[in-house]
């Protein structure tokens, strides 16, 4: 199968997906997050494949293994829906541990690898790579586009440090953020942080909220890993593309989150219509 048709495909399928607005129950949360897993998965590890390796194998186990980090990645998601049920803030460390292990998964499923080569963890705009293959070892990267965001919210808003590590995630509070056209905004999500108003900034549901939307950003890293195999080859032949393969994650996959997430917002009534806003106040209980 020729890349640009896998494009073509991975497009269309991701529309598809998101056709349907709304996961009313938990069997429906699975399943899409499942399938999203081993789609896209199966996507990138027929990218990845090597020219001799039978197609038909590739296929049988991106599938099996995209599903597994799908079904990981859904009940990370359920756990912070017990943290603000439970009122409970140790729980979102458990959630995000466990979303690690499900994206870590999808990706290395995409890339061709087996499930468990390597385990990465984001924290904000920091990126850490436990290689598990032949000898064990661990790699940094950071991550551009997340760091940018970064520095411009510490040089506009209050940094967190307790909220921060409480939850694994950068957390920024400020006085007032724009209205949105449906509602009120007292948080927003932002490549690798989040910026609270300081009277929501002890809100679990809120938190939870968005934190479910840095677990849809890690669901799409899945798109980066469709890049690896010309990168990897340019690499070969650039030293200084090379150093950045090793110590800098890009985060291309903003450039199908994003549009993808304005895309929903066209012709909506509510802001619960779209389909990344109804996920995150379905894991959240922010939809009532």
């Amino acid at each position: 199968m020729k890349v640009k048709y896998i494009h073509i495909f991975t497009i269309a399928v991701l529309f598809n997906v998101f056709s349907v607005k709304s996961q009313a129950n938990d069997t429906e949360a699975a399943l899409y997050n499942i399938g999203f897993g081993a789609v896209f998965s199966t996507v990138g590890a027929i990218i990845n494949k090597k020219p001799n390796e039978p197609l038909g194998r590739v296929i049988k186990k991106s599938l099996w293994q995209g599903a597994l980090g799908g079904y990981v990645t859904f009940e990370s998601k359920r756990i912070l829906r017990e943290a603000q049920q439970q009122n409970k803030w140790e729980y979102i460390w458990v959630a995000k541990l466990t979303n690690s292990i499900g994206t870590s998964i999808k990706e290395n499923s995409a890339l061709n690898k087996d499930f468990w080569e390597r385990l990465h963890l984001n924290i904000g705009f920091n990126r850490l790579e436990f290689n598990f293959k032949d000898n064990f070892s661990v790699n940094y990267k950071l991550m551009p586009v997340a760091f940018l965001y970064t520095v411009d919210a510490i040089v506009r808003h209050k940094f967190e440090l307790k909220k921060s590590i409480q939850t694994g995630e950068f957390i920024f509070s400020t006085t007032s953020i724009n209205n949105n056209e449906f509602i009120n905004v007292n948080a927003s999500t932002f490549p690798g942080l989040m910026v609270f108003e300081k009277p929501f900034s002890n809100n679990i549901k809120l938190h939870t909220h968005e934190i479910t939307h840095i677990y849809q950003s890690n669901d799409f890293s899945i798109f980066n890993t469709y890049l690896n195999k010309p990168l990897k080859n340019w690499s070969k032949k650039n030293k200084i593309i090379k150093w950045i393969n090793k110590y800098i994650y890009p985060e291309y996959h903003y450039l199908i989150l994003r549009p993808a997430y304005l895309l929903e917002n066209v012709n909506i009534n509510n802001y619960y219509d779209n389909f990344f806003e109804h996920e995150a106040g379905y894991y959240s209980g922010t939809l009532n």
